[in-house]
């Protein structure tokens, strides 16, 4: 949320060699088009024609961040296209549809005030640091709308107690500092079904944005 494809441009050199990439921009936060983010399953829709159109039968991996990675968690539960690699960064697993309400109307407001202001720093500097500025200016042609059906995208999935990964390695990255980590904490250590990788001192998606090459490791194959 609130960012384009270009959150994963630091890892094209270290995979570009060995994988054919499909980085895409979640129609509503291309700042250069008038689109809305129409909620999980139509963009999953599209996500999916889009490959079959370049002729992709199998994910060597998928991965998201965020509002990314519950897209990327909803791609593989459809299960029309095997995907050996399932890295989901910072998912917010186990949120209520209270949250994604209040997130909404939070997010919204944060919005609002960017497109009022757009080169004004504000939290996404404070938080993201040389990320904020592409931050604030996705929020360009964001819709309340967009924000909406995001929010429920991000907000209300739970973890399932057991994952039948049929095939799948299922690996869930945090930041040790990550709100989406401290709110499950207990509920994500110890599982058997998922590889869970906790990077200390890192915040939401930090670890992505701070060390995208280390990142890059968790998307190749053992």
């Amino acid at each position: 949320m609130f960012t384009t494809g270009r959150l994963f441009e630091a890892l094209i050199p270290a995979l570009a060699q060995d994988y054919f990439l499909v980085i895409p921009t979640l129609d509503g936060y291309d700042p250069d088009e008038k689109t809305e983010y129409p909620g999980t399953g139509e963009e999953l829709e599209r996500v999916e024609a889009c490959l079959k159109e370049k002729q992709v039968r199998e994910l060597a991996a998928a991965a998201g961040s965020s509002l990314g990675a519950m897209l990327a968690w909803g791609l593989w539960q459809r299960r029309r296209l095997p995907i050996r690699r399932l890295v989901l960064d910072s998912p917010p697993f186990g949120w209520s549809a209270v949250q994604a309400a209040e997130n909404t109307k939070s997010f919204w407001q944060l919005v609002q005030a960017v497109q009022a202001a757009p080169e004004a720093p504000n939290v996404f500097d404070a938080h993201y640091g040389e990320f904020g500025a592409e931050m604030r200016h996705s929020c360009r042609s964001l819709t309340r709308g967009t924000i909406r059906r995001s929010c429920e995208t991000c907000f209300g999935p739970q973890l399932p107690r057991h994952i039948p990964g049929g095939g799948t390695k299922i690996i869930l990255v945090y930041g040790g500092e990550d709100p989406n980590y401290q709110h499950r904490k207990k509920d994500l250590e110890n599982r058997p079904d998922f590889s869970l990788v906790v990077k200390p001192g890192f915040g939401h998606c930090g670890f992505l944005m701070q060390s995208p090459l280390e990142f890059a490791k968790l998307l190749k194959e053992e």
